[in-house]
């Protein structure tokens, strides 16, 4: 039998992980990082430039120094190459408008212990809520549905697709990128009511509003209209239950004709359900955020994805974790 260690050094390891991460949060909540831009700042200018205090600045700054997000020299301070390509804002890669998502879904994880006593969520993600906090959900999802859509095109041709339904698609990022790539390509934004006023607006600041339509319906419940080749469904079926995403699929496969491509993009995990290892903690977000939020491992998507009329099922995953699945309807 090994003797207990000395010192608790993984719980210790783990404890100090939060700061890296909270200090990221308050930089970008700052706007610290397109601030800096591609200059180099001491700590004076840029606690004159946001009007704050210098001492308290310069807690943040060096943390996100240690945390390789800035880089100090002679007292001053830039962005490291990869603050400068993701957090600056213009940049095409640019993710700091995320800051509004990450905090939601922090301060959720917050209630784990809470909510598994209780069997219930404490504080759900309502999507019927205030326009400015669905507005900043869904502002800090778009980053990565535009990111996923530049994947899809890197990786399929979808010159031979007409109709595209982008099922849940809040902002439409994935149905404008396409649409805009493949000016054959009509396409349509599926999305609940309250989401709609978002989603329009995105369209119409894309120019794409005469390629890309908007709907609603409840497609777990409702008979879906329309004939379409190619469906994306981006983190949508983690926030439903097993019987709901049967529900769903079933649906779709209605709504498609034979040959039709269907993708779903989000977190997967292996059968294992301890791979990848950030979408494994990903589910405390999950399920604190949505009734029966979880990741669902591959062969779950593969049952229920066969059971609804689809073949040739094939999984990619990504470095960030999530993947990329897809299917074709059955003639």
């Amino acid at each position: 039998m090994r003797s207990p260690p000395d010192q608790p050094q993984r719980i210790l390891e783990l404890l100090d992980a939060v700061y890296p991460s909270f200090a990221l949060l308050a930089g970008m909540e700052l706007g610290l990082f397109s601030l800096i831009g591609d200059a180099s700042l001491n700590l004076e200018e840029l606690a004159a430039r946001l009007d704050v205090r210098e001492d308290h600045l310069g807690a943040l700054v060096y943390t996100l120094v240690v945390a390789g997000l800035l880089v100090e020299s002679g007292g001053a301070f830039c962005n490291s190459a990869e603050a400068q390509k993701f957090l600056v804002r213009g940049s095409p890669d640019y993710l700091g408008d995320q800051h509004g998502l990450l905090s939601n879904n922090w301060k959720r994880i917050l209630d784990t212990a809470a909510m598994i006593r209780s069997g219930n969520p404490l504080a759900k993600y309502d999507y019927q809520s205030g326009h400015a906090e669905l507005e900043s959900i869904l502002s800090g999802l778009h980053p990565g549905s535009v990111r996923d859509a530049r994947l899809l095109l890197d990786r399929y041709d979808f010159s031979d697709r007409r109709s595209l339904l982008d099922i849940g698609g809040g902002t439409g990022g994935l149905a404008t990128t396409l649409a805009e790539a493949y000016p054959d390509l009509q396409a349509t934004v599926l999305d609940l009511p309250s989401v709609i006023p978002i989603t329009r607006k995105y369209i119409e600041s894309s120019g794409m509003q005469d390629r890309v339509r908007i709907a609603t319906a409840d497609a777990v419940r409702q008979r879906l209209d329309g004939n379409f080749d190619l469906v994306l469904a981006r983190h949508l079926f983690q926030v439903l239950s097993s019987d709901e995403n049967r529900a769903l699929l079933q649906n779709l496969a209605d709504a498609v004709q034979p040959g039709s491509w269907i993708f779903v993009l989000g977190w997967v995990l292996d059968d294992t359900r301890v791979r990848p290892e950030n979408i494994v903690g990903y589910n405390l977000i999950l399920m604190n955020a949505y009734e029966h939020g979880q990741a669902y491992t591959e062969t779950e998507y593969r049952t229920w994805l066969e059971d609804a009329g689809f073949e040739e099922f094939e999984r990619h995953p990504l470095p960030d974790g999530s993947s990329i699945l897809r299917a074709t309807r059955s003639g």
